[in-house]
């Protein structure tokens, strides 16, 4: 109820991701060889569930003791994430953690462990783990 258009505005946001995940499944799809629709039904079709959440990471005195989210891969099919300007966002790539660029506009895409499996591997789940900052407060939309 408070702001008032936070509903609304939420519920156009929710809209507009949908489209990205159908044709992220899409590509996803035919990157395999496969029909265009085979990943979404088979990670639910039209009944996948969609969760929106908000991450909030206050700044932090000692970063160095601590991380924002330990290192894992989602369990979900697939993450679209919206990132603020403060970095935070690692992922593992050959045995380093490498910091994700921030872009902005930009989203990033995590695969998760359904697409991981219902592609027999092909595409790898994405491992990270968030950091904090010094100063700054991160946030992330996932």
């Amino acid at each position: 109820k408070n702001p008032s258009a936070y509903r609304e505005v939420n519920e156009e946001y929710a809209q507009e991701v949908r489209k990205v995940v159908d044709k992220l499944f899409k590509w996803l799809s035919v990157g395999l060889g496969l029909e265009p629709d085979v990943l979404k039904q088979g990670a639910g079709g039209e009944e996948i569930e969609y969760l929106m959440k908000i991450n909030y990471y206050p700044p932090c005195p000692r970063p160095d003791l601590t991380l924002g989210v330990a290192s894992h891969t989602d369990l979900s099919a697939m993450t679209v994430l919206v990132p603020n300007e403060v970095p935070g966002l690692q992922v593992f790539k050959d045995g380093l953690w490498i910091d994700a660029k921030y872009i902005p506009g930009a989203l990033i895409i995590h695969i998760g462990d359904q697409i991981e499996i219902l592609s027999n591997g092909k595409y790898k789940a994405v491992q990270h783990r968030t950091t904090v900052d010094k100063d700054k407060t991160r946030m992330s939309w996932p």
